[in-house]
């Protein structure tokens, strides 16, 4: 028969933890010894609709704050009804939820997960340090976000479990049709997809661009740069793009539901940030072919290798993006030996059995360990 496990996160919205989640509960549901229920925070999202459709519990608790103390009770009484053997919390709200209600939801196994290594606010970080203890592991999708963790609190083990995607879906894809593209049929496109978020640092990404342009339209005329997503910085971003006189080269088409058609008529995908805790958008792009020019940072480093996978761009130097775009247009075949080697790292490291997989493995080993110390 099979176990439960709960899976707490803050919401269900459209957004990276939200399908990682997704991936981790349809699988292991596929590899039937763990039978899972979402639960969220807030209300049950776009995805938790996906979720619910693919066989797997969704739950909502509906809460209107994070001071919300309704939410807290309908979460033991949730905890008490599916009765997991294990629970998972997913960041650092969901961290500390589990961790309150743990002495009131009876005895479980309890993990606690965190994503990223972004500093601010400097406030989650104490809080995380401080519950850290409280449960039995940690979960990281990289070496990089378990150190950063460490620095702030101390905690019994660390997993690393890498993300993963279904490569199929990103190496098969078609890529967007020419016609449909934003920007002239003859003309070449770098570009980001995902959030539009103040940590992305992609006004960085549109001034790296005009610096491009401006060094030598002649030359570089030809390229755009495609801004695929959606946030709150989009109005900002565009506003920059026009007071450096590069409006008419940088395209926002708009969030999509098909990223790999989008990576697939990229030249490359451009990443400004540095606290990625992860960096599935690279992952992504690698599978579609798609290189990556990436500011150097502690995760992003476990994942590329500077000219053998991607490019990785010293992120204290100015125009360093713009000489990492130069050098993947013009430098064909830099450019194919990474395309290729990116692709065969991700099909062989990355996919979603072997994430999958991973979890799978912990939960086990868990459940073990627990009827070993009961025996």
């Amino acid at each position: 028969m099979a176990r439960r496990v709960v899976f707490l996160i803050t919401d269900l919205d459209l957004g990276g933890m939200p399908l990682i989640v997704r991936r981790i509960v349809r699988g292991l549901k596929e590899l039937g010894r763990w039978e899972p229920t979402v639960v969220s925070i807030k209300h049950p999202g776009i995805v938790g609709r996906w979720i619910r459709h693919e066989g797997v519990e969704v739950i909502g608790l509906n809460a209107k704050r994070v001071t919300d103390v309704e939410a807290v009770r309908r979460w033991i009484k949730t905890v008490q009804s599916v009765n997991p053997a294990v629970v998972v919390s997913v960041l650092v709200h969901a961290n500390a939820l589990a961790t309150l209600a743990a002495p009131f939801a009876g005895p479980r196994i309890y993990f606690q997960s965190i994503h990223t290594i972004q500093p601010e606010p400097k406030w989650h970080w104490q809080l995380q340090g401080l519950i850290s203890r409280h449960c039995h592991g940690m979960i990281t999708p990289s070496q990089a976000v378990l150190d950063r963790v460490s620095r702030f609190g101390r905690f019994h083990s660390g997993y690393v479990i890498p993300f993963g995607l279904d490569y199929d879906t990103f190496a098969l894809a078609e890529p967007i049709p020419v016609a449909e593209r934003p920007w002239p049929a003859n003309a070449k496109a770098v570009g980001y997809i995902g959030r539009f978020d103040p940590v992305k640092r992609l006004d960085l990404l549109v001034s790296e661009f005009a610096e491009l342009l401006l060094r030598d339209y002649r030359r570089w005329g030809h390229l755009h740069l495609a801004l695929i997503g959606y946030g709150t910085e989009e109005k900002p971003l565009r506003a920059l793009a026009a007071k450096l006189g590069v409006q008419s080269h940088v395209a926002f088409p708009g969030a999509t539901a098909e990223p790999a058609r989008w990576y697939k008529a990229l030249e490359a995908l451009c990443m400004p940030s540095t606290v990625e805790g992860f960096g599935m958008n690279i992952i992504e792009a690698m599978a579609c072919g798609t290189p990556v020019a990436v500011y150097r940072s502690p995760a992003v480093q476990e994942i590329v290798t500077d000219r053998e996978t991607g490019l990785l761009i010293n992120p204290d130097i100015k125009g360093s993006m713009a000489d990492g775009i130069a050098l993947l247009s013009e430098n064909k075949a830099l450019a194919d030996k990474i395309r290729r080697q990116a692709q065969a790292m991700v099909a062989d490291r990355y996919s979603a059995q072997r994430m999958v997989e991973g979890y799978q493995r912990v939960l086990d080993q868990a459940m073990a360990a627990e009827s070993r110390s009961l025996a």
